[in-house]
């Protein structure tokens, strides 16, 4: 029987053992995107520019396996806590299948829409050969994408985010050196440029899902098509969807509404410019948040044991440590970034051609890092309303940040404000999101204790 090891214990200890794998596994992470996206902006303005755009893509399927990731953890954290075996090898198993439909789907439709759907994103003609030699190849892969990230799921709801971490740090080691090898020429490879940097994500995702479903099997013992049946199946991923799936919508309005905001930014004089600033910021932004990422992945299965287990004390001390820590990191994060704002553009580009965007990012983390708390907010008590099965109301916290306050703000403080009103739209958008979350997740936790029976 799997035990459920986090509903037991000293909470500060147990929420720092899990955080720190999973930190570093978030760094590994934002030093792949750091190292992509370097790389690629030595090729130049149009290549990054089109990397930038195809980061919306990116954006789309990682909602989608996140979102079903989240389901997972939820549902086999859950059953963990209840003490049913049987069920957390049923839900892994049935998860993992899920994934292979899925990302069997998402090839078959992608493939052949990557230039309208990049028109729609509002990329130039110039732009469409690097975008075709980045995403032809990219959506081949994306089964490889989806599958590891459920696997690592299923063991996140066990507590353990040791191995996760293992398996996240190869790939992404093997994927920088491929990129400095195929994107530029180094290391006796051939210099592949926009499809170097595609390849080099194929093969390192390809390790991933060999090594995920190896040690699920061996190791976990997870997987097991003992007493499958289509049914159970079915029955199976209408559990792990009634939470993934408005995960999945609430993951997916990220990549709307900056793919709607990047078409208005690219409209702008200088719009290349400013659309690889917003793209690249979005990369260089997740060093700041990466602690409280792995904070939020780590709560989902704390929170998600313990509500099996019907601990709520446990939850809300669990919480009370998370926001403490969480108001101290983005203080020294807003303090820190605001500090070194000049010397930022310069780590990705070189040269005097590229003084427009240096500018850009300068002001960009003058403006934004101040929203750095609330964003860090937003993560914990998202993750929680997830644990807790009410991903719905994650989704409306979402979509009013994003949809119903972001965009709109950006098209009107643009005109008003010229480039920088983007900034002070996504700062406003931030902080009023930040602040309601906090208060959806208290009143939810409260009905849920009031109606326990425990």
């Amino acid at each position: 029987m799997k035990k459920a090891k986090l509903i037991e214990g000293k909470i500060g200890i147990s929420l720092f053992k899990m955080s720190v794998p999973m930190f570093f596994g978030m760094i590994g992470f934002a030093l792949f995107n750091f190292f992509d996206t370097k790389f690629v902006g030595q090729l130049g303005t149009d290549a990054l520019a089109a990397i930038s755009f195809t980061a919306n893509t990116m954006l789309i399927m990682f909602a989608l396996a996140f979102g079903l990731g989240t389901g997972v953890t939820a549902c086999i954290a859950k059953a963990i806590g209840e003490g049913d075996d049987l069920k957390v090898k049923r839900l892994t198993t049935d998860g993992l299948l899920l994934g292979v439909f899925l990302g069997t789907f998402l090839v078959i439709v992608g493939y052949p829409t990557i230039r309208p759907l990049f028109e729609l994103f509002g990329a130039s003609e110039d732009l469409m050969p690097y975008i075709f030699d980045y995403m032809e190849l990219w959506y081949l892969g994306v089964p490889f994408i989806i599958i590891p990230i459920i696997g690592n799921s299923a063991m996140r709801a066990q507590g353990n985010m040791v191995i996760p971490f293992l398996i996240m740090l190869v790939s992404i080691v093997t994927n920088i050196v491929l990129d400095y090898g195929l994107i530029l020429g180094n290391l006796g490879m051939p210099r592949l440029e926009v499809f170097g940097a595609s390849l080099a994500t194929f093969i390192s995702r390809f390790l991933t899902l060999i090594a995920a479903l190896f040690i699920l099997h061996l190791k976990f013992r997870m997987i097991s098509f003992k007493a499958f049946s289509v049914k159970g199946m079915f029955r199976s991923w209408s559990e792990i969807l009634k939470i993934g799936l408005p995960s999945i919508l609430t993951q997916l309005i990220i990549p709307i509404a900056v793919a709607s905001v990047l078409k208005y930014a690219s409209g702008f004089e200088n719009g290349k410019q400013l659309v690889s600033t917003l793209q690249t910021s979005s990369r260089v932004d997740f060093f700041a948040i990466a602690v409280i990422a792995a904070l939020g992945s780590v709560l989902i299965p704390f929170v998600a044991q313990n509500l099996g287990a019907g601990k709520f004390d446990r939850i809300k001390e669990a919480l009370k440590i998370s926001r403490l820590f969480t108001i101290i990191w983005g203080l020294l994060m807003t303090l820190i970034f605001i500090f070194i704002r000049d010397d930022i553009g310069p780590v990705f580009m070189k040269g005097k051609s590229d003084l427009i965007f240096f500018q850009y990012m300068s002001e960009y983390y003058w403006i934004v890092p101040v929203s750095f708390i609330f964003r860090m907010l937003f993560v914990v008590e998202t993750s929680t309303i997830n644990a807790l099965q009410k991903p719905v109301f994650s989704g409306l916290l979402m979509l009013g940040q994003m949809i119903l306050i972001y965009i709109p703000l950006a098209y009107c403080l643009g005109e008003m404000y010229d480039y920088k009103g983007i900034y002070y739209a996504y700062l406003i958008a931030t902080i009023v999101g930040g602040i309601a979350s906090y208060f959806m997740q208290r009143k939810l936790l409260g009905i849920i204790i009031s109606q326990s029976k425990f």
